[in-house]
Protein backbone atom coordinates (compact mmCIF):
# COMPACT_ATOMS: atom_id res chain seq x y z
CA UNK A 1 0.00 0.00 0.00
CA UNK A 2 1.31 3.45 -0.85
CA UNK A 3 1.95 6.27 1.60
CA UNK A 4 -0.94 8.70 1.99
CA UNK A 5 -0.49 11.86 -0.04
CA UNK A 6 0.64 15.02 1.74
CA UNK A 7 -2.39 17.23 2.18
CA UNK A 8 -2.43 20.14 -0.20
CA UNK A 9 -3.03 23.40 1.59
CA UNK A 10 -4.71 26.11 -0.44
CA UNK A 11 -3.77 29.73 -0.18
CA UNK A 12 -6.60 32.15 0.50
CA UNK A 13 -6.77 35.53 -1.18
CA UNK A 14 -7.14 38.06 1.66
CA UNK A 15 -9.42 40.28 -0.43
CA UNK A 16 -11.78 37.71 -1.99
CA UNK A 17 -11.37 34.85 0.51
CA UNK A 18 -11.23 32.46 -2.43
CA UNK A 19 -8.97 29.45 -2.21
CA UNK A 20 -6.39 28.51 -4.81
CA UNK A 21 -3.49 26.10 -4.97
CA UNK A 22 0.07 27.37 -5.42
CA UNK A 23 0.81 24.23 -7.47
CA UNK A 24 -2.30 23.56 -9.60
CA UNK A 25 -0.64 20.57 -11.27
CA UNK A 26 -0.13 18.89 -7.88
CA UNK A 27 -3.74 19.68 -6.94
CA UNK A 28 -5.00 18.18 -10.21
CA UNK A 29 -2.86 15.09 -9.62
CA UNK A 30 -4.34 14.76 -6.13
CA UNK A 31 -7.83 15.17 -7.63
CA UNK A 32 -7.07 12.24 -9.95
CA UNK A 33 -5.91 10.19 -6.94
CA UNK A 34 -9.14 11.00 -5.12
CA UNK A 35 -11.22 9.95 -8.13
CA UNK A 36 -9.41 6.59 -8.04
CA UNK A 37 -10.03 6.34 -4.27
CA UNK A 38 -13.74 6.94 -4.89
CA UNK A 39 -13.85 4.08 -7.41
CA UNK A 40 -11.90 1.69 -5.17
CA UNK A 41 -13.14 2.74 -1.74
CA UNK A 42 -13.58 -0.26 0.57
CA UNK A 43 -16.90 1.08 1.80
CA UNK A 44 -19.37 3.93 1.44
CA UNK A 45 -17.75 6.00 4.19
CA UNK A 46 -14.36 5.83 2.43
CA UNK A 47 -16.06 6.99 -0.75
CA UNK A 48 -17.76 9.84 1.13
CA UNK A 49 -14.49 11.05 2.66
CA UNK A 50 -12.71 10.98 -0.71
CA UNK A 51 -15.58 12.86 -2.38
CA UNK A 52 -15.52 15.54 0.32
CA UNK A 53 -11.80 16.06 -0.18
CA UNK A 54 -12.33 16.15 -3.96
CA UNK A 55 -15.03 18.83 -3.64
CA UNK A 56 -12.65 21.02 -1.63
CA UNK A 57 -9.90 20.58 -4.24
CA UNK A 58 -12.20 21.33 -7.15
CA UNK A 59 -13.43 24.52 -5.52
CA UNK A 60 -9.82 25.68 -5.10
CA UNK A 61 -9.08 24.71 -8.69
CA UNK A 62 -11.95 26.95 -9.87
CA UNK A 63 -13.89 24.00 -11.33
CA UNK A 64 -17.32 24.88 -9.91
CA UNK A 65 -19.42 22.67 -12.18
CA UNK A 66 -17.44 19.55 -11.36
CA UNK A 67 -17.33 20.58 -7.68
CA UNK A 68 -21.12 20.83 -7.70
CA UNK A 69 -21.44 17.41 -9.36
CA UNK A 70 -19.17 15.78 -6.77
CA UNK A 71 -20.82 17.67 -3.89
CA UNK A 72 -24.23 16.38 -4.99
CA UNK A 73 -22.83 12.84 -5.12
CA UNK A 74 -21.27 13.28 -1.66
CA UNK A 75 -24.54 14.60 -0.21
CA UNK A 76 -26.40 11.64 -1.73
CA UNK A 77 -23.83 9.18 -0.33
CA UNK A 78 -24.03 10.85 3.10
CA UNK A 79 -27.81 10.45 3.10
CA UNK A 80 -27.42 6.73 2.38
CA UNK A 81 -24.43 5.78 4.52
CA UNK A 82 -23.41 8.66 6.73
CA UNK A 83 -24.44 9.71 10.18
CA UNK A 84 -26.17 13.04 10.84
CA UNK A 85 -22.88 14.93 11.24
CA UNK A 86 -21.58 13.56 7.92
CA UNK A 87 -24.84 14.57 6.25
CA UNK A 88 -24.51 18.07 7.69
CA UNK A 89 -20.94 18.57 6.48
CA UNK A 90 -21.75 17.12 3.05
CA UNK A 91 -24.62 19.61 2.74
CA UNK A 92 -22.26 22.43 3.77
CA UNK A 93 -19.86 21.46 0.98
CA UNK A 94 -22.80 21.32 -1.41
CA UNK A 95 -23.82 24.82 -0.33
CA UNK A 96 -20.22 26.00 -0.86
CA UNK A 97 -20.17 24.50 -4.36
CA UNK A 98 -23.44 26.30 -5.16
CA UNK A 99 -22.01 29.52 -3.71
CA UNK A 100 -18.88 29.31 -5.88
CA UNK A 101 -21.09 28.97 -8.95
CA UNK A 102 -23.02 32.06 -7.88
CA UNK A 103 -26.22 30.11 -7.17
CA UNK A 104 -28.66 31.69 -4.72
CA UNK A 105 -29.38 28.18 -3.36
CA UNK A 106 -26.28 28.48 -1.21
CA UNK A 107 -27.79 31.04 1.14
CA UNK A 108 -30.96 29.02 1.64
CA UNK A 109 -28.92 25.90 2.35
CA UNK A 110 -26.57 27.59 4.82
CA UNK A 111 -29.50 29.30 6.57
CA UNK A 112 -31.14 25.90 7.04
CA UNK A 113 -27.92 24.30 8.33
CA UNK A 114 -26.94 26.96 10.88
CA UNK A 115 -29.57 26.16 13.56
CA UNK A 116 -28.58 22.48 13.56
CA UNK A 117 -24.83 23.06 13.80
CA UNK A 118 -24.58 23.07 17.61
CA UNK A 119 -25.99 19.56 17.93
CA UNK A 120 -22.90 18.14 16.20
CA UNK A 121 -20.40 19.68 18.56
CA UNK A 122 -18.12 22.71 18.48
CA UNK A 123 -15.89 21.63 15.58
CA UNK A 124 -18.81 21.31 13.17
CA UNK A 125 -20.42 24.42 14.64
CA UNK A 126 -17.24 26.40 13.85
CA UNK A 127 -17.06 24.87 10.37
CA UNK A 128 -20.69 25.86 9.74
CA UNK A 129 -20.18 29.44 10.92
CA UNK A 130 -17.05 29.75 8.81
CA UNK A 131 -18.93 28.66 5.68
CA UNK A 132 -21.83 30.94 6.56
CA UNK A 133 -19.30 33.77 6.78
CA UNK A 134 -17.93 32.90 3.34
CA UNK A 135 -21.43 32.88 1.90
CA UNK A 136 -22.27 36.26 3.44
CA UNK A 137 -18.91 37.68 2.34
CA UNK A 138 -19.52 36.69 -1.29
CA UNK A 139 -22.84 38.53 -1.17
CA UNK A 140 -21.43 41.68 0.40
CA UNK A 141 -23.17 41.16 3.75
CA UNK A 142 -20.10 42.31 5.65
CA UNK A 143 -21.59 42.58 9.16
CA UNK A 144 -23.14 39.11 8.97
CA UNK A 145 -19.90 37.69 7.56
CA UNK A 146 -17.92 39.34 10.37
CA UNK A 147 -20.24 37.88 12.99
CA UNK A 148 -19.99 34.35 11.56
CA UNK A 149 -16.20 34.50 11.24
CA UNK A 150 -15.93 35.86 14.79
CA UNK A 151 -18.05 32.98 16.12
CA UNK A 152 -16.03 30.40 14.17
CA UNK A 153 -12.77 31.90 15.40
CA UNK A 154 -13.93 32.03 19.02
CA UNK A 155 -14.82 28.33 18.93
CA UNK A 156 -11.61 27.37 17.16
CA UNK A 157 -9.50 29.42 19.58
CA UNK A 158 -11.27 27.93 22.60
CA UNK A 159 -10.65 24.41 21.30
CA UNK A 160 -7.11 25.29 20.22
CA UNK A 161 -7.79 23.78 16.80
CA UNK A 162 -5.02 23.60 14.20
CA UNK A 163 -3.75 26.95 13.03
CA UNK A 164 -4.89 26.60 9.39
CA UNK A 165 -8.51 26.56 10.60
CA UNK A 166 -8.01 29.42 13.03
CA UNK A 167 -6.03 31.42 10.48
CA UNK A 168 -8.79 31.00 7.87
CA UNK A 169 -11.43 32.34 10.26
CA UNK A 170 -9.12 35.16 11.37
CA UNK A 171 -8.48 36.11 7.73
CA UNK A 172 -12.22 36.11 7.04
CA UNK A 173 -12.91 38.23 10.10
CA UNK A 174 -10.25 40.77 9.08
CA UNK A 175 -11.51 40.93 5.48
CA UNK A 176 -15.13 41.44 6.55
CA UNK A 177 -14.09 44.12 9.05
CA UNK A 178 -12.08 45.94 6.35
CA UNK A 179 -15.02 45.89 3.98
CA UNK A 180 -17.37 47.01 6.72
CA UNK A 181 -15.03 49.90 7.59
CA UNK A 182 -14.72 50.88 3.94
CA UNK A 183 -18.50 51.12 3.64
CA UNK A 184 -18.85 53.46 6.61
Amino acid sequence: MSEPAEPLVPTVDPETLRESYPDPAAARARADELRAEIRTAPDEIGELVARGDLVDLLIGLEEPDEALHEANAAADRAEIAGNAAMQHTARLRLARAHQRRGDADSTVMVTELLPAAQQFGPVIEAYTHHYAGLDDFEQGHWADARDHFARALAIRDELELPDPDRAASRLGLEAAARRLGADE
